[in-house]
């Protein structure tokens, strides 16, 4: 049904953005900073998050499945996360 599809994505963008915090954190971020999420769309499509935090930023593209983590445009780590293994971490 549709309204597990909803709440799987909601549990995997939870665990997304737990991850992409933590990452924030230990890398320097004050935990009072504003986290920016922006939802990125493509002709209507929606094809990831890109996060916000100062000179650090996050990008989460389902299709590939990655996170990519950067400090000041620079990737420093690309993490593959399955869609079960995110909502399972999630919950």
């Amino acid at each position: 049904p549709a309204s597990v599809l909803i709440i799987g994505h909601m549990q995997l963008s939870e665990s997304i953005r737990a991850r992409v915090i933590d990452f924030f954190l230990d890398n320097g971020a004050d935990a009072t900073m504003e986290l920016q999420e922006v939802i990125l769309l493509s002709n209507g499509h929606y094809n990831g998050r890109r996060f916000y935090c100062g000179n650090l930023q996050a990008i989460w593209l389902p299709l590939s499945g990655e996170l990519s983590l950067m400090i000041e445009d620079v990737e420093q780590a690309r993490i593959n996360i399955s869609v079960d293994e995110a909502a399972t971490n999630a919950a």
